[in-house]
């Protein structure tokens, strides 16, 4: 189990280690915006990383979610990188390297946030399994701004391989956050979960 602990934050809100992890991905934690779907007559109050509850659950900025919207478009392995008032905008894929692979373009890519109409979270990633919210009538969509508003990747060294550097994103799934990576365009999952403490 990897555990993600409080101390990724320094006492002026920016990575610890930030020079070297700003050679690899340009993330700070800020004050911005997070999105909470929000099942009608319930309150999700606690806003640090959790498991999808039957509350609901939180997008967050450099996070990555598996969502469809009103146009019937389906990202699975999009990084979320900004949340407006109004809008979410997205990426097309993981990163260049995966849209290539996938023979997609890579691009970056703004809805209303009102468009968003699923959301699948995996159960079981050996089998593909996923359970499925339907974002409708019965969720509230709630634009809040908060201190640190996103969830910067992990930039992790794997000494398996060569002692090779990847940034590895937070991917939201059934049991929780898990960190996905990728390798010459494939995205694989981090071996163990991940706990936000």
């Amino acid at each position: 189990m990897l555990i993600i602990t409080s101390n990724l934050y320094s006492q002026n809100d920016t990575i610890q280690g930030e020079a070297e992890y700003l050679k690899h991905y340009d993330c700070k934690y800020r004050p911005g915006n997070i999105l909470i779907i929000q099942k009608k007559g319930k309150t999700i109050s606690d806003y640090t990383p959790s498991k999808p509850t039957n509350a609901g659950f939180i997008i967050r900025m450099e996070a990555i979610y598996d969502l469809e919207f009103a146009d019937n478009k389906r990202y699975k392995s999009s990084v979320v990188k900004n949340i407006t008032n109004d809008s979410i905008t997205i990426s097309s894929t993981f990163n260049e390297k995966c849209a290539e692979y996938e023979g997609i373009k890579y691009e970056l890519i703004t809805y209303p946030i009102q468009s968003i109409k699923i959301a699948r979270f995996i159960n079981d990633r050996s089998l593909g399994f996923f359970s499925k919210k339907k974002i409708d009538s019965d969720y509230d969509l709630i634009v809040k701004k908060v201190d640190k508003a996103k969830m910067c990747p992990a930039v992790l060294t794997f000494p398996k391989r060569n002692n090779e550097v990847k940034v590895c994103h937070y991917y939201l799934t059934s049991q929780g956050y898990d960190i996905l990576f990728e390798t010459n365009g494939f995205l694989d999952y981090m071996e163990y979960n991940v706990d936000w403490r």
